[in-house]
């Protein structure tokens, strides 16, 4: 297994993790998870993550509508063809997988920080999106190997198509809810920072 996919699946490993326990931590005390991550740095995170949701959501739709259906088109060449092209693609995924990755573990670590560009219930949803688009991965990676392995087949082509989708509209709504809870910044926060009393 590369170095790469190990650093992957350990970057998402760590998101769920970090969300189940924010998730048990509220339930059992009805409080919001510890703050570990400082007050200093969870403006730059915040602003971290909603760059990494933008680009996610960018390369997620680009190999929805482009990538995955060149696998169609390689498969008329027959199964070396198309094996070739699925081996040269899966060589190439750090440059998306890697920043995939790290967006889903910024913004969870988001969840153990102080709100301070968003609401406590924005990173909420923001993080559940992308655990429900972590959710989607493993159908993903499952009909790539089974392409991989046997050749190009309809059905693990719509499997991968189907999961793909999954994984690209819970980036874009979390990524949309980014934006605009960043747009809406606290009133307080802005009128102190222009200087004019509250």
């Amino acid at each position: 297994m590369p170095l790469y996919f190990i650093v992957f699946l350990s970057m998402l490993a760590a998101s769920v993790l970090l969300f189940l326990g924010a998730v048990a931590t509220a339930a059992i005390t009805r409080r919001s998870p510890p703050r570990f991550v400082p007050r200093i740095a969870a403006s730059p995170l915040e602003a971290i993550g909603l760059a990494l949701l933008w680009s996610s959501v960018g390369v997620g739709w680009l190999l929805y509508f482009n990538v995955y259906r060149i696998h169609v088109d390689m498969s008329a060449y027959g199964d070396a063809a198309f094996q070739a092209f699925s081996r040269g693609y899966t060589r190439r995924l750090p440059i998306v997988v890697l920043p995939y990755a790290a967006t889903c573990l910024v913004w969870v670590l988001a969840l153990w920080s102080t709100p301070v560009r968003m609401s406590r219930r924005a990173l909420w949803i923001i993080a559940t999106l992308l655990i429900v688009s972590i959710a989607s991965t493993p159908w993903a990676a499952g009909a790539q190997d089974t392409m991989q392995a046997h050749g190009y087949s309809a059905e693990a082509y719509r499997q991968l198509q189907a999961s793909h989708l999954v994984r690209s509209i819970a980036v874009t709504v979390a990524a949309a809810w980014a934006l605009v809870a960043a747009w809406r910044l606290p009133k307080r926060d802005v009128t102190l920072a222009s200087g004019s009393p509250r």
